[in-house]
């Protein structure tokens, strides 16, 4: 399976599976067989205008990433790993550092410039 990880674009055809959060993710690595997998960095939250500002600071809004999903995946063992990683994120240095977390253990992957392909017709958005 192919898993595309990201809380607001759309993926990019019908060949992956999507996984809104950090929790859908792991639980998808967990147990299923993820051949490929691509990956977001920040995590947004929609209609932020409408959230309270100390609300905003306990929530560390914009501060929410889906490093978590690397790091599980280098927790996991080398059989079970996806063959290839992608990190799709607009965020070039954060993705950098995704990429050294997975590089410090042996683990290759690739960047690509992520662009803003919403899917507005998301119920979570």
């Amino acid at each position: 399976m192919k898993l595309y990880v990201d809380d607001l674009r759309k993926v990019p055809d019908n060949t992956w599976t999507l996984a809104r959060t950090n929790t859908e993710a792991i639980r998808l690595l967990a147990t299923l067989h993820v051949e490929e997998i691509s990956i977001d960095h920040d995590i947004c939250i929609p209609r932020v205008e409408f959230v309270k500002e100390e609300v905003r600071k306990r929530l560390a809004i914009g501060e929410e990433t889906f490093e978590p999903v690397v790091y599980y995946i280098v927790l996991m063992k080398p059989e079970d790993r996806p063959k290839k990683i992608t990190i799709h994120s607009s965020n070039y240095p954060a993705s950098l550092r995704m990429q050294g977390i997975l590089s410090d253990v042996g683990i290759d992957s690739e960047y690509i410039e992520g662009h803003y392909n919403l899917d507005a017709n998301d119920s979570a958005l």
